[in-house]
């Protein structure tokens, strides 16, 4: 049995420091008997975190660490627990339960991480190796993912999920490392070898407080000391923060660029869109090479190099990986295509006014006729983007719907009211239709052959949270359903209940 001088000698004078342990726990409601419960400050209930670890104690928590000191016995004070437990649960599975790890391939950015750890861990499937992901659309060994709570898991959660794949087989991991996950140090502990970065836009500044505060935690993806190849999209603006982290990581990782605009180790040009994808030239370091992708959009141009390189970089053929680029399909909820003749809806997870930028400029180019923009704005959340969502429907779409996201538990006429603030909506077709069901029924009635209809905001999302209470709704569900309607069919996208 171990003990937790096994793990960190730190605690060698505490009389529970060489007693078997079986691991640690951050939830006192799921604690076992033998653990160590690491009973971390609560920020929206402080009163509680003294309650959780007396808890804990009661099922048999061998003792307890925590951020400040709780005036327990059996127990260690760390005020770092946060960015040390990862790293403890990491060595205390290697050596409770040995196992081949995974090998970490990880993926920042404000838009695009969803997609390109997808697009990897397709990649890596069709070569027949076993993947696991990890994100915002699930986590698992693909094709069988679970709903996640949150992008970036906490550090205990995680390194459990990693030896659990580990255990299945898994050879890679693809996984998504967010800004609050990077900031928080969830990630600490686990052996990235590969990380690639997208893009950066507004977004979490209600947590980070500026943009720059915001790259800067981007940036510590790239400061693991297990680093061995850097991925970076030169084409952003805030590129030059990831270089500066990759250039001074004492590692030593390769730095490769990537760029649909621009000289970079990995040049794309000539490109040809359709109504079916795209097509384009790749100049590599190993050559060009002819790319025929089924995804929509220019971004996903970026992101589908992005991916092609770090499965190169992970021991693949780029011409294998090019050739098996028609069998990709792509995160659900990410430019999901549903197609009604000669009609496009496309759901997206667009929640930024870049995101929106993006996909509204990039589908322009499929469009011969009108261009519709679906969307709303999450409640509790930064205010200062919502009429910069606004603005940039009203500046890219021909038609925009204004609707409801998430509005959690903020009044939604506030959030209507946000959206409109200081927006001169002379000369657009707008429509203000609350309902998201609703909304997306009315499009799916109106949209003209040649339309190409945008429902933003939610994504691969099978809820919308009412006051605090998750609703089930899921926007590729409701379109279909609405399509069904529409000729006459049954509504057969609706799951049995």
């Amino acid at each position: 049995m171990l003990n937790f001088q096994d793990i960190d000698p730190i605690a060698n004078d505490l009389p529970w420091a060489n007693q078997p342990f079986n691991g640690f726990c951050l939830d006192s409601r799921y604690v076992e008997n033998g653990q160590i419960f690491i009973a971390l400050n609560s920020y929206t209930q402080p009163e509680k975190t003294l309650q959780f670890a007396l808890s804990a104690i009661e099922k048999g928590a061998l003792a307890i660490i925590s951020e400040s000191d709780l005036g327990l016995e059996n127990a260690l004070v760390c005020t770092d627990v946060r960015h040390q437990m990862g790293q403890w649960q990491k060595l205390y599975l290697a050596k409770a339960d040995p196992v081949t790890p995974a090998r970490v391939l990880a993926v920042t950015g404000t838009n695009g991480k969803t997609t390109i750890s997808r697009l990897v861990a397709e990649l890596l499937a069709l070569q027949g190796k076993r993947c696991a992901v990890m994100g915002t659309t699930g986590n698992g060994i693909l094709p069988d993912l679970q709903a996640s709570s949150h992008t970036t898991l906490d550090a205990v959660h995680l390194q459990n999920l990693l030896h659990d794949f580990a255990k299945q087989g898994a050879e890679f991991a693809s996984i998504e490392a967010s800004s609050h996950g990077l900031e928080q140090g969830r990630l600490n502990g686990v052996d990235i070898e590969i990380a690639a970065y997208s893009n950066l836009s507004r977004d979490h500044l209600d947590y980070h407080g500026t943009l720059e505060a915001y790259a800067e935690a981007k940036s510590r993806l790239f400061k693991f000391p297990t680093l061995k190849v850097a991925v970076i999209n030169v084409d952003d603006e805030h590129a030059t923060v990831m270089l500066d982290a990759a250039s001074s990581n004492p590692a030593h990782p390769r730095i490769l660029t990537y760029s649909t605009s621009k000289a970079a180790d990995y040049q794309v040009f000539a490109i040809k869109y359709s109504i079916s994808g795209a097509t384009f030239r790749l100049k590599t370091p190993k050559g060009e090479f002819e790319v025929i992708s089924p995804l929509l959009g220019h971004f996903n141009i970026e992101n589908l190099v992005a991916s092609l390189i770090v499965a190169e970089q992970a021991g693949f053929e780029l011409q294998l990986l090019i050739n098996l680029v028609p069998q990709l399909k792509g995160a659900p909820g990410r430019m999901q295509v549903i197609r009604d003749g000669e009609r496009l809806f496309v759901v997206d997870y667009a929640h930024t006014p870049d995101a929106l930028i993006q996909v509204l400029k990039t589908l322009k180019r499929h469009t011969s006729n009108q261009l519709w923009a679906v969307f709303g704005c999450g409640g509790d959340r930064d205010r200062g983007k919502r009429p910069l969502m606004t603005q940039a429907a009203l500046d890219h779409a021909d038609i925009v719907v204004l609707t409801t996201d998430n509005p959690r538990t903020e009044n939604p006429e506030q959030i209507f009211a946000d959206m409109k603030q200081g927006i001169k909506f002379e000369d657009h077709k707008v429509k203000e239709i609350h309902d998201r069901r609703e909304a997306i029924k009315d499009v799916v009635k109106n949209a003209q052959s040649g339309d190409i209809v945008v429902i933003a905001g939610k994504g691969h999302e099978n809820y919308q949270e009412i006051d605090g209470v998750r609703h089930w709704f899921d926007d590729v569900v409701e379109v279909q359903s609405a399509i069904d309607t529409l000729h006459h069919k049954p509504n057969s996208a609706y799951p049995a209940q």
